[in-house]
């Protein structure tokens, strides 16, 4: 009867050691692919965010003053929401978050699919 409880506390034992061991190489793994993944993240960051500052600039260059007009409140409303954000998270003026804006566009018509990611991405950084 000892043997028996004794096999089988055995074979518990050596089941859940390749349990635990699997789930430890599943967690290695997946904590390697997030570091390459967010390495390639950030070498096409780079390029993408030289694309919208030179977006900005060949929009103001183009010339859209009664755009800008137009726009001059709603530029304000955005701007005085940032500053709200920064300080909420513990950014001052005396110490910069690192955060830029760097253009504003609108955005029209999009997909109800394309406003539920928008506001998923948003909600999920608060």
């Amino acid at each position: 009867m000892l043997a028996i409880i004794q096999y089988g506390l055995s074979v518990a034992l050596v089941g859940m050691g390749t349990v635990f061991v699997g789930l430890i190489i599943l967690i290695a793994l997946i904590k390697l692919l997030e570091q390459v993944l967010h390495g390639m993240g950030k070498k096409e960051a780079a390029p993408a965010q030289q694309a919208v500052a030179a977006e900005a600039v060949e929009a103001v260059e183009a010339g859209a003053p009664e755009a800008a007009a137009d726009d001059g409140e709603l530029i304000a409303v955005i701007a005085a929401a940032v500053a709200a954000a920064m300080e909420a998270a513990g950014g001052s003026e005396q110490e910069p978050t690192g955060f830029v804006v760097r253009s504003i566009r609108r955005i029209n018509n999009a997909p109800a699919w394309n406003r539920a990611g928008r506001e998923e991405q948003i909600y999920s950084r608060m």
